[in-house]
């Protein structure tokens, strides 16, 4: 099934990875971020070719974040992509989510 979500955009991924902006499109992996200290159940959002520091989480009242928990820890690996969809704030900003299956 097609789902997707917003990201919670971690700020600290620009200066840890060197990237500056980010690609629509961009493949990425979904999985619990053990190294969160604020949530026990993060689901972090790895670029598939920086896998040091999460990309963004999914948000805590994601819909999407109770199946992406079962489905994790029945084994699966959850693979999507970066999505920049328009900005209910202005038709400048871009928000970022993830499209993936399950």
């Amino acid at each position: 099934m097609r789902r997707m979500s917003n990201l919670a955009f971690n700020q600290d991924f620009p200066v840890a990875s060197g990237r500056s902006g980010l690609k629509a499109e961009s493949p990425v992996v979904l999985g619990r971020d053990l190294e969160n200290p604020f949530d026990v159940d993060a689901v972090g959002v790895w670029l598939e070719d920086i896998p040091g520091i999460p990309l963004g989480w999914l948000y805590r009242k994601d819909s999407n974040r109770p199946v992406v928990l079962q489905a994790l820890d029945r084994g699966a690996t959850i693979q999507g992509r970066i999505v920049l969809r328009p900005s209910s704030v202005t038709r400048q900003q871009r928000q970022k989510a993830v499209l993936f299956w399950l």
